[in-house]
């Protein structure tokens, strides 16, 4: 069968948010003052000028937005992200194909709302639309309203788009009740993975991940990293996460140690550099309290995640806790609800451990260990290593993901 091919962008959000900087304009008071520091294989500079960008706002196109938009979400870039706002502030047209990028774009900013609200006003145009259709199942996942998302999954009844339509009630079916039963389809729809475009073999590679961590299912992560790219922001929070979770921090220390400008990186790189006692830990808690610094100088609030997970990293429990309660009200996949978790459990707040088990209960949202977790009030990165008796080895170093009998990925 044919499947249909069409540019399904930023379907990733699903399972790992990388919030972007973008905020109201911040301006220094001395012409000294260093807001951030660029990498170093950072591109030049694309506009010196306000009129070098003026006079380039007119040969934007709208498909170098969506390049820029899927740059910022690949390669957690922040330029990316606010090249293309500002290409979208510029322009005055309201067709289906800008209101689409604007959406996307305030998802990236995580403006849920907003975004919503414009999926919403694409579907009054057209009810059939399919990425306004994927996009907004996807967001109201990522909110943990799965009954309304898998809604819009069932309006996809284009034979075309069957491929689609399955991915997009896998990742539901995932979280709720049925996380054994849908890797049948999962692995189907990983067969197929090839032959698509790169956005939707990687959104299909991305659900799996999530069931193979909650299922801790080692052979099913093993072929979800041999076959997903590995130089992405999203694989490797993907495959960090699993590593993690096995207690393979000095394999997570390799993975990472190169990618300490990306926020989310950088934080599952401290969480493996503190147990691993590596002297660097300091140096990255540091490196990342400057920039949640100036977020909060810009007042953004799109980093909650990272705020909490910054301040259980630094021993601040109770604002671990405060911070991931407000992340909670903005998004529940996978991450936020173990982040809520450790915050709720470290705290010792019963109250938040309730909350978190009646959702569990609710939804049947499905990662026994975390479960486990929440009954004993005992948690830790390792969530697999004492119900598999997995040590924490140290002794891969780089290199692809093997596996044995004693040494599982």
């Amino acid at each position: 069968m044919h499947w249909i091919q069409f540019p399904i962008k930023l379907l990733l959000l699903i399972f790992v948010s990388i919030p972007l900087i973008h905020a109201a304009p911040f301006i220094p008071t001395d012409d000294q003052q260093i807001l951030a520091v660029l990498p170093e294989d950072s591109p030049p500079a694309r506009y010196l000028t306000s009129a070098d960008f003026a006079s380039d706002t007119s040969k934007n196109s709208l498909e170098q937005t969506s390049q820029l938009l899927e740059r910022a979400y690949l390669q957690g870039d922040p330029r990316a992200l606010g090249q293309a706002r500002a290409q979208l502030d510029q322009s005055t047209d309201q067709s289906t194909d800008t209101l689409m990028l604007q959406a996307r774009a305030l998802q990236s900013d995580h403006k849920f709302d907003q975004a919503k609200d414009l999926l919403k006003q694409i579907l009054s145009r057209d009810a059939a639309h399919p990425d306004a259709l994927l996009t907004l199942s996807s967001l109201l996942v990522v909110q943990g309203q799965f009954t309304e998302a898998m809604s819009y999954c069932k309006r996809l009844n284009n034979p075309e788009l069957r491929v689609y339509a399955l991915a997009c009630a896998a990742q539901i079916q995932s979280m709720t009740g049925q996380l054994d039963s849908v890797k049948q389809t999962l692995a189907g729809l990983a067969a197929l993975a090839p032959g698509l475009d790169a956005s939707t073999a990687r959104w299909i590679y991305l659900i799996q991940a999530d069931a193979a961590l909650r299922s801790q299912d080692t052979a099913l992560s093993n072929q979800v990293f041999d076959a997903m790219d590995d130089q992405t922001v999203p694989a490797l929070m993907a495959q960090a996460d699993w590593l993690l979770s096995i207690g393979e921090y000095q394999r997570v220390r390799t993975l990472l140690q190169m990618h300490t400008d990306k926020d989310a990186l950088l934080l599952r790189l401290i969480s493996a550099q503190i147990k691993l006692k590596d002297t660097n830990a300091q140096k990255n808690l540091t490196l990342m309290k400057e920039r949640i610094d100036v977020w909060r100088i810009r007042q953004e609030n799109a980093h909650m995640r990272e705020q909490a997970a910054y301040a259980l990293l630094a021993n601040d429990t109770d604002s671990a806790l405060k911070l991931a309660i407000d992340n909670w009200k903005n998004q529940r996949e996978t991450a936020d609800i173990v982040l809520y978790a450790t915050a709720a459990i470290k705290a010792s707040s019963q109250k938040d451990i309730q909350l978190l088990r009646q959702f569990m209960t609710d939804t049947q949202f499905e990662y026994p260990a975390l479960e486990r977790a929440l009954l004993l009030g005992k948690i830790d990165d390792c969530l697999h290593c004492h119900a598999n008796n997995i040590p924490n080895s140290t002794a891969k170093t780089s290199g692809t993901p093997v596996t044995s009998k004693d040494n599982p990925l």
